[in-house]
């Protein structure tokens, strides 16, 4: 519909224009008719043939194959020069309308020399015959209105292919925002949600083995903060303000494994460096142990740029899913990488990277 649009737009202009060069120039057609060696049915057949297809082919450009249009401008520039040769070197402003149509439907330097080639016909024209009066000013006027059609229609195209690229951008840009809060949902509910299902079953395990109310109730409260923790970071992933911390993590990793009954041993001091991406990682880990690891322990340990999570659960072969994957494209984003490997006592082990210099957090 758009380029149906645009090609009714083009003809309309061309004709158009067509019509009001040829209504300006009227008085020159009839001296031009007038000095015509061909019969006056001839030259005004030859005429209307040669202005319609000057009116036409801007339009059907478009439609036409390279050959094709290539053709029809040779066919049109003959006719045009033909109408020169009947009428005499004095008219050669007649040429204009072929060349202006040619400079919308030839590359540009193609039709800058089907330009230079009619002048320089012409001006042979006028010299061998001997009617260079006004010529001069006549092949300038030529040459002027060809380059600047020409250089108008590129122009029209540059603009074309800009908001083509604006419209590109803006789509790759809604795309990147959408990836983007999926998978921050992905990380934030999975993770979440992995520790309300563990804290609910510990709080019915130990109703249903002791009935020690009060330890369910604590269960239940520390429930309680989670959701409304994580209705917080729903929120903030919706408004796009929620920051992710290695520190904060850790914190979270201590709680959602002491949930599991896995013991956990962190570092006594946490690096600052890639606080976003290294705290994504060890989410992604922890929930993954907590979900299929069934470990009893878990190490984690960080150094500038670098975080690493072990377990001595059942590492078996690794498919990844959409966390390990939205994970890689996160750490790949910053240049870093991320490296699964199986350890000796069975378990695995979770190695994500990012270069130093990139280490401080999101600028």
């Amino acid at each position: 519909m758009g380029q149906e649009q645009g090609t009714a737009r083009t003809a309309l202009l061309s004709y158009g224009m067509t019509a009001l060069f040829t209504a300006l120039l009227w008085r020159e057609w009839e001296r031009a008719a007038a000095d015509s060696a061909l019969s006056q049915g001839a030259t005004v057949a030859a005429l209307g043939v040669y202005l319609l297809g000057c009116a036409s082919l801007p339009a059907a450009a478009p439609l036409l194959g390279r050959t094709a249009r290539t053709a029809a401008c040779a066919l049109l520039l003959l006719l045009g020069c033909g109408l020169v040769a009947a009428v005499g070197p004095q008219h050669s402003w007649i040429t204009m309308f072929a060349l202006a149509a040619c400079a919308t439907a030839l590359p540009l330097a193609l039709s800058l020399g089907a330009t230079a080639l009619v002048l320089a016909g012409v001006g042979t024209a006028a010299l061998a015959t001997g009617r260079t009066e006004g010529q001069l000013g006549g092949l300038v006027v030529i040459a002027s209105v060809s380059v600047a059609v020409a250089l108008a229609v590129r122009l029209v195209e540059a603009n074309a292919e800009l908001r083509r690229g604006r419209d590109q951008a803006a789509q790759l840009a809604v795309l990147r925002e959408r990836e983007r809060f999926s998978r921050d949902l992905h990380d934030l509910l999975g993770h979440s949600l992995t520790t309300i299902v563990v804290k609910a079953g510990a709080g019915r395990r130990i109703l249903e083995a002791t009935g020690d109310t009060a330890r369910a109730a604590a269960e239940l409260r520390d429930l309680e903060d989670l959701g409304r923790r994580s209705l917080a970071e729903v929120r903030e992933a919706v408004a796009g303000t929620r920051r992710v911390t290695l520190a904060g993590e850790l914190l979270r990793a201590g709680a959602a494994l002491a949930a599991a009954d896995v013991e956990l041993r962190v570092p006594g001091e946490v690096p600052s460096g890639g606080d976003e991406v290294l705290g994504y990682a060890v989410r992604e880990a922890v929930t993954n142990v907590v979900r299929h690891a069934g470990a009893g322990r878990v190490e984690i340990s960080t150094g500038p740029g670098w975080v690493e999570v072990r377990d001595d659960g059942r590492a078996g072969r690794v498919v990844p899913g959409n966390g390990l994957a939205g994970l890689e494209r996160r750490l790949a984003e910053r240049g870093g990488t991320l490296t699964l490997s199986p350890t000796p006592d069975g378990g695995l082990t979770l190695r994500a990277e990012v270069p130093v210099e990139e280490s401080g957090g999101r600028p």
